[in-house]
């Protein structure tokens, strides 16, 4: 029995893909996790808090600047398309981002720094639009990587960019060369990981990229205008989605509570990446190959339903409980809310790793309109929880269920609407 499982595994290339991105995945997700513990002795909840607010700003960035013309890196018709529609995308965000960068500087830094109340925000958020590019680099060579099936390099790409956005906080936490080492240290991560991208994109698929050309790229970018025009909102309003929550309790509560929720957020971002991340990856690409067969993927939609509801529902049942206690044992006493917030958040967030990697079947099915749609539901659910939470209820906790509650309905109705996609129902 136990051959003919090992056999099987072995044979089996979807497998295979999955462990070795796992793998990568599991080890970019292990190196923070080490350093959590001397991250959280360095730094305070507070400066967690405005790395918090200035990575909310720069999601949102990254996402509008590349137009999310790098979805469509997967589905294009052949390679040389492909590099062309991805070096559009790094071009347009380059320009996008240069056009932030001189908006934020002279026109909107001082109505965010009122809003948020958080002086601090006028002396770093020009970091925003540069760590914005960094990532729109990386997302790019990332969708390389699963359209060409470079699972190895897919898998490096995660370890270096962790390593190196870890290890630049650590250090500059340690010599104390500026104020904030914990913001400079993530924007000089994310620097040398977009670095690293360019330079293993030309290494493997250089003569590809030099054979690129502007006006093929233009038609590129009007052939596949259907990602900007609805993934790019879409990605866009789920970006917001996850920034608002941040960007909100920073207005209605205290620093130190948005550093705690920060946190607890991040808690759940380890295990979560290594899981979703990973399958996700690997299963839109098979997903692709299949649905592109037959006009449907619901078989193997449904054995990564199984899978992905036994990991969630098994680490929710063995480690809810303690999550206040490992919080402080491995943080320090000072992080025991984060803790707390993390048991209130634990439901919804195993329903996110459940829906994460089967949302990709939205992009397969190019059912761009129906992902948009879900991703009005969840902004608006999440901006009712939040507001409801900071107005009414008053307490962070109350606000935190209530968050929750509706973040888990949301991700409900995302797992509804791809399993009815993966059948093939011809439906817009």
């Amino acid at each position: 029995m136990s051959n003919r499982l090992l056999k099987k595994i072995g044979s089996s290339d979807f497998i295979k893909n999955s462990l070795t991105l796992s793998g990568g995945v599991a080890l970019a997700q292990v190196l923070p996790f080490l350093f959590y513990p001397v991250l959280g002795r360095i730094f305070t909840a507070e400066e967690f808090g405005l790395l918090a607010v200035l990575t909310s700003i720069t999601s949102v960035l990254a996402v509008v600047g590349s137009g999310k013309y790098e979805s469509g890196i997967l589905v294009a018709g052949d390679k040389n398309e492909a590099a062309n529609l991805a070096l559009f995308a790094v071009v347009m965000g380059l320009a996008t981002m240069a056009v932030s960068w001189v908006l934020m500087q002279f026109v909107l830094i001082r109505p965010l720094t009122a809003w948020l109340d958080e002086p601090q925000l006028e002396h770093w958020i020009f970091v925003c639009p540069l760590a914005a590019f960094f990532i729109i680099v990386f997302n790019v060579y990332n969708e390389w990587c699963v359209r060409e099936s470079y699972f190895k390099a897919l898998s490096v790409n995660k370890i270096v960019n962790s390593a190196a956005i870890t290890l630049s906080k650590t250090l500059l936490g340690f010599v104390k060369i500026c104020s904030q080492g914990l913001v400079v240290g993530d924007l000089v991560g994310r620097a040398i990981s977009a670095a690293g991208c360019v330079v293993r994109a030309l290494y493997h698929d250089g003569n590809t990229f030099r054979q690129t050309r502007w006006a093929e790229m233009r038609r590129c970018a009007v052939k596949f205008k259907e990602f900007p025009k609805y993934t790019m909102p879409g990605q866009l309003l789920n970006t917001i989605g996850q920034a608002i929550p941040i960007l909100l309790i920073t207005a209605f509560f205290s620093k130190d509570e948005v550093g705690q929720f920060s946190m607890a957020m991040t808690i759940f971002a380890i295990p979560i990446n290594v899981i979703s991340t990973a399958l996700r990856d690997v299963y839109r690409q098979r997903a692709n190959e299949e649905y592109r067969q037959r006009g449907e993927c619901l078989a193997s939609f449904d054995r990564l339903l199984k899978l992905l509801l036994l990991l969630g529902g098994a680490g929710l049942l063995l480690f809810v409980w303690f999550l206040p206690w490992l919080t402080q044992l491995f943080l320090g006493a000072q992080w025991l809310p984060a803790g707390q917030y993390a048991q209130i958040l634990a439901p919804a967030m195993v329903l996110s790793l459940v829906a994460g990697p089967l949302s990709g079947i939205f992009i397969v099915t190019e059912k761009l309109r129906a992902f948009f749609y879900w991703q009005v539901i969840y902004v608006v659910t999440t901006l009712v929880s939040v507001l409801v939470g900071g107005w009414l209820l008053g307490t962070m906790e109350a606000t935190l269920i209530l968050f929750a509650v509706l973040r888990g309905v949301a991700y409900l109705i995302s797992i509804l609407m791809t399993r009815r996609y993966a059948k093939g129902i011809r439906t817009r």
